[in-house]
Parts: C-alpha cells; sequence; structure tokens
C-alpha cells in the first residue's frame, strides 16, 4: 500500500502557492478514489470499524472514524502502516503480533519512534527536525518520554496543519512564562508563519497576471524555495526560518513589482 500513496507535506495553509496546488490535490486524490475503492479492506479495518465498538469500545471506534476522514485514509495509509502488526490476519491476537500501542518499544507510535514512523512519507521533514533541539530531547535516553514529536504539534490520524490562528498555541504547551522555556518563541513563531499571508497574496497575483510560460519559469525555482523553507520550519530555527521567510518575499514582491510595473507601460502604450 505504501506504493501507491504520494507523499504529504506539513505546510501551512498560508503557504499553499496559490490555487494551481490546490487543483492539483485535488486531481490526484480523484485519481486515486477508484483505486483505493476497490482495494480489499485490510483487517485492521474490518474490526474496526464495528459499529459495536461505539458501545464496547467508544475510544477505539472514535480514532476508526478519525482515521476515515483523515488525509491519511485518502493517502491509502492504513493502521498497520504506523502501528505494525499484520492487516492480514483476521486473528486479533496473531495480528496485533508482540504489541501495537504506544507502549510496545517494537510499536511504530511508541514516543521514540514516531519521528522514524513519520519520515517513511515525511522523509524531507525528518532530515530537518533531526538538527532540531526537539529532536534531541526526543533521542536523549535520560529524557524518557519527553521532548515533542510530530504528533505533539500536529496531532495523529487526522494532522492538524498549524496556521497563524493556532501556531502560538502549539508551542506555548512548552514555551510560556511558567516554564520559562523561551516564552517568546510562541509570539515570534506567528509573527513569522503570519508572513505566508503576503506570500500567498503575492504567489496569487504572479499567477493571475504573469503569462503562463513566465509563471511556470518563475514558480519552478519559487516552489524549491517553500519546499526548502518547509523543512527549515521544522529544525525550529527561528533566525533561519525569518531569513528564508524574507528572501522568498522579498523575490515574490519583486515579482510583483515587475508585472505591475509592465503593465502599468502596457496601458500607457496603449493610450497613445
Amino acid at each position: 500500500m505504501r506504493g501507491q500513496r504520494f507523499k504529504l507535506q506539513c505546510v501551512s495553509r498560508g503557504a499553499l502557492p496559490g490555487g494551481v496546488l490546490v487543483v492539483s490535490s485535488i486531481v490526484l486524490l480523484l485519481s486515486t478514489a477508484g483505486a483505493l475503492a476497490s482495494q480489499d479492506p485490510s483487517s485492521c479495518v474490518v474490526c474496526h470499524r464495528d459499529p459495536d465498538l461505539l458501545v464496547t469500545n467508544k475510544k477505539l471506534y472514535d480514532y476508526f472514524k478519525q482515521w476515515q476522514s483523515s488525509v491519511h485514509q485518502q493517502e491509502d495509509v492504513s493502521c498497520e502502516d504506523c502501528h505494525g502488526g499484520n492487516a492480514e490476519l483476521s486473528d486479533k491476537k496473531a495480528a496485533h503480533g508482540e504489541g501495537i500501542g504506544g507502549a510496545a518499544k517494537s510499536s511504530g507510535v511508541n514516543f521514540k519512534n514516531i519521528p522514524k514512523t513519520c519520515g517513511e512519507c515525511h522523509d524531507e521533514i525528518l532530515q530537518g527536525f533531526r538538527k532540531s533541539a526537539h529532536f534531541e530531547h526526543v533521542a536523549a535516553e535520560e529524557q524518557g518520554d519527553q521532548g515533542p514529536t510530530c504528533v505533539t504539534c500536529h496531532g495523529s490520524i487526522n494532522v492538524d496543519v498549524l496556521d497563524v490562528t493556532s501556531i502560538g498555541k502549539s508551542c506555548a504547551r512548552c514555551h510560556n512564562e511558567e516554564s520559562d522555556n523561551h516564552p517568546e518563541n510562541p509570539e515570534k513563531a506567528t509573527a513569522i508563519l503570519n508572513k505566508f499571508l503576503s506570500i500567498h497574496r503575492f504567489y496569487r497575483y504572479i499567477t493571475v497576471r504573469a503569462e503562463p510560460a513566465e509563471a511556470k519559469a518563475f514558480f519552478r525555482d519559487m516552489d524549491q524555495r517553500l519546499e526548502a523553507l518547509t523543512v527549515t520550519w521544522h529544525t525550529f530555527d527561528l533566525a533561519k526560518i525569518t531569513e528564508e521567510t524574507e528572501e522568498v518575499l522579498s523575490r515574490l514582491k519583486a515579482k510583483r513589482d515587475e508585472l505591475r510595473k509592465s503593465r502599468s507601460e502596457s496601458k500607457s502604450e496603449n493610450k497613445e
């Protein structure tokens, strides 16, 4: 199943480059919908979708419903991809194997294993995260189950994409006055991410105003920069994130101004 899904990028919705990627994503999802629907469900799905669980194990049933409406389900990421186990076996004990919950050290959702598990798809994001102080806390044996992992910020199953309305609250779980652990970081992160609103606005202007070939050439470079910026975000180096964000903004603004000038000159020539 892993070979049939696309890699997902955890980017801010504000950073989505105009409507181009949104439309592309919809096309990709629609093109795979028929193939996904035709596949036989795993034994995980067969058991966990049982409506009796709503009474006998509501927590487990709620997990299934979250997965059912998630981007992971759309991308054909099923229970066994993260938890482990054998989805081809119908016997509960045999299917679960040595352990599929967070308490099992061999499980992909064990605290220490979560970055590696998520990195199976989000490999470039994992490369950035491994450079961070956050990862050092997770990897340190003496820390135990401490330090933020992917699910700390994004949640699990039906993931959240942080934006200007939620990033401050997420950072403040650890970075606050009470902990005295860089309490200024939530405000800084919010201010940086807020600049993505401008990135989105400039991106849309260029998409609409530039000639298709010109826009394609410009965005070829810009998309690479935005992807790199997504990775840098996961290093949590706020100074570096600010530097790369301002570089992207500067290039977009310059292109916007260039198109405005060309448009103004064209109007003047037409009047003459």
